[in-house]
């Protein structure tokens, strides 16, 4: 293939994987100038780079990114931490002791309610700003990392903290792909999101707050689409 022969190898790889950080149609079309520019592998990753930042720059003259990044995925990570090392007590406790009907229902509860505040937040901070993901990642791993650096441990794995991260991945991944859902289930979502300030005690309160939103822009976005598509016909 003519690219191949413009700038093979290493290359190209490089010039792929920063390619990845622009839009599917976008990229197709730069790769292809770039194969027929016959620029050299340098100079076309310097190009391919330089647009990429630039169109990150142009994303953040919106308030979506803040919203979701700096507005909830931080705030947010700090109160499921709290929750993740609740479900991981009652976890423990419940292996002590596995047939305490008490244990099992406070080990259940405190993981579906940190599962479904993990996913509705993944969801709508993928679903809010999908172009820039990598900064709502960021700005939850942040406080993440610090919590762990100060972990005092207590008998307790540093890992506990973490628990909320793989529904809250899986919402992230869901609301990329656009998932759509529908009107019951963000009903369902808003209803758990509403008993994070309930739950939190006065303490944690005004963090469980924070979890009112993304159940909300749920909640509106599943009333709103009915409603567009009867308006469509």
């Amino acid at each position: 293939m003519k690219r191949e022969g413009v700038v093979s190898g290493a290359g190209w790889r490089c010039i792929k994987t920063a390619a990845g950080l622009l839009a599917p149609l976008e990229r197709e079309v730069v790769l292809g100038d770039l194969a027929e520019a016959d620029r050299g592998a340098l100079r076309g990753l310097i190009d391919v780079l330089g647009l990429a930042a630039r169109r990150q720059i142009a994303f953040w003259t919106s308030w979506r990114p803040w919203a979701a990044s700096l507005g909830l995925a931080l705030p947010a990570s700090l109160y499921l931490m709290f929750w993740s090392v609740a479900a991981g007590d009652a976890a423990g406790s419940l292996v002590g002791e596995p047939s305490n009907l008490r244990l099992l229902w406070l080990c259940l509860s405190r993981l579906l309610l940190l599962s479904c505040w993990s996913w509705t937040t993944g969801y709508t901070v993928s679903a809010v700003s999908r172009r820039t993901l990598w900064a709502s990642l960021l700005a939850c791993c942040v406080p993440c990392l610090d919590c762990l650096s100060k972990w005092p441990g207590h008998g307790l794995s540093g890992l506990e903290l973490l628990i909320f991260l793989v529904p809250g991945l899986g919402g992230a991944w869901c609301g990329r792909q656009q998932l759509r859902l529908g009107l019951s289930c963000a009903i369902f979502l808003m209803a758990i999101a509403m008993l994070a300030p309930i739950t939190a005690g006065t303490g944690g309160w005004m963090y469980g707050c924070w979890l009112l939103w993304p159940g909300g822009y749920l909640l509106t976005k599943a009333i709103r689409r009915p409603a567009l598509i009867s308006k469509s016909h």
